[in-house]
């Protein structure tokens, strides 16, 4: 099980039964890719713990997760203001705001200088490995190379940082959708 996440223009969907948001996928070819079928667009579908542990590593979790799952519900900004954390509810949706991102892009960017050789990849398979479904790219992690460089929390942040920043530029409603 894991998260469906996207960001991007919210979408009400109204009637006189019920109200819901949601963000259309958009696929740009500059847009991060690491070989995931979400490749290029703006969701992704991370395991709950994939999701928690990327926070946690890059010390965004506060900002990210509410307090049922380890976060805040409103975070306080160094600036002394707060904002509501992006994920507060599960299904939920929440507002993107620059805010957001100078927070999360500052922490990117200390773990980035805690790890100067670590690369937004994912191992590679060992040269003997043979995957788990014959014809797909899915490997047990024993039969992955085991070397930290290859690091698939920078392949989370890259994915997060360049949708927030294209949210906030091109969205009216930017937020983050969760489901």
């Amino acid at each position: 099980m894991g998260y469906n996440l996207a960001i991007g223009e919210a979408e009400v969907d109204w009637s006189e039964d019920m109200v819901r948001i949601d963000v259309v996928t958009v696929k740009l070819d500059e847009a991060p890719a690491f070989g995931e079928p979400t490749d290029h667009t703006n969701t992704r579908w991370p395991s709950y713990t994939s999701w928690s542990n990327f926070c946690k590593n890059m010390g965004i979790t506060d900002i990210v997760l509410n307090r049922r799952n380890g976060g805040c519900d409103e975070f306080e900004l160094p600036d002394e203001t707060y904002v509501t954390c992006l994920m507060p509810e599960h299904p939920g949706v929440a507002p993107v705001t620059q805010k957001h991102l100078d927070y999360i892009e500052a922490k990117v960017n200390e773990y980035k200088a805690k790890h100067p050789d670590h690369r937004a990849e994912y191992p590679p398979p060992k040269p003997d490995a043979v995957p788990m479904v014959p014809g797909t790219t899915m490997y047990r992690s024993e039969d992955l190379v085991s070397d930290p460089r290859y690091d698939g929390d920078l392949c989370r942040a890259e994915w997060l940082l360049f949708w927030m920043r294209w949210a906030i530029a091109n969205c009216k409603k930017p937020v983050f959708f969760n489901s």
